[in-house]
Order: structure tokens, then sequence, then C-alpha cells
């Protein structure tokens, strides 16, 4: 059985999960921290991978347990985020109704 070791960017405790595919398993839901900026897996295997700003993903429990990955953002996402938040407050700030523009 494969397993890894997490840690979080923000110091909180690091979370021992089993793996599964790609898939990480727990006995109960975790308390995930909300800094996600940098997370590192560090599996049994000798294998490391660092994600850079990841989001947990809750799957579907097949025996009772607690089953999630994590993935990391793309940056063309966060991006494409940052970019409507400026066009947003842009239009707040003016007046703009983006509805009705379009």
């Amino acid at each position: 059985m494969e397993t890894v070791i997490i840690n979080w960017n923000d110091g909180s405790p690091e979370l021992e999960a089993e793996v599964n595919g790609g898939s990480f398993i727990v006995e109960e839901k975790p308390e995930f921290p909300t800094d996600l900026s940098v997370v590192t897996l560090d599996y049994s295997n000798g294998n490391e991978v660092t994600l850079n700003n990841a989001r947990i993903i809750e799957c579907a429990s097949v025996d009772g347990r607690y089953w999630f990955t994590i993935q990391e953002i793309p940056q063309d996402v966060i991006d494409k985020a940052e970019t409507q938040a400026k066009i947003d407050y842009l239009a707040m700030m003016t007046d703009v109704d983006l509805e009705e523009a379009i």
C-alpha cells in the first residue's frame, strides 16, 4: 500500500494518507488549510511532487472513509479570474452595467 505525506505551505500539521490512483484516503475529512499556494506531496516510493495554487476536490467514497484529490489550478485560469475581477471592479467604480453593455 502506497502512502503520501502532504505538507502545507502555512505550516499546518502534515497529513498522512493512503494513495489509490490519483486519490488520497483518510479515515475522516480533515480540516484543510486555506493557504494552498504550495502543497508538497512526499510519496512512500520516494517521489516528491510540489503543487502550486492547488485546490481540494472531494471524491466519492466507496468504503466509508474520506477520499479526495489535490489538483493544481492552471496559471491561465488564475489569470482569467484576476482579469475578470479587474473588469468587474472597473465597471463598479464607473457605474457601468456589464449586462446592458453586451
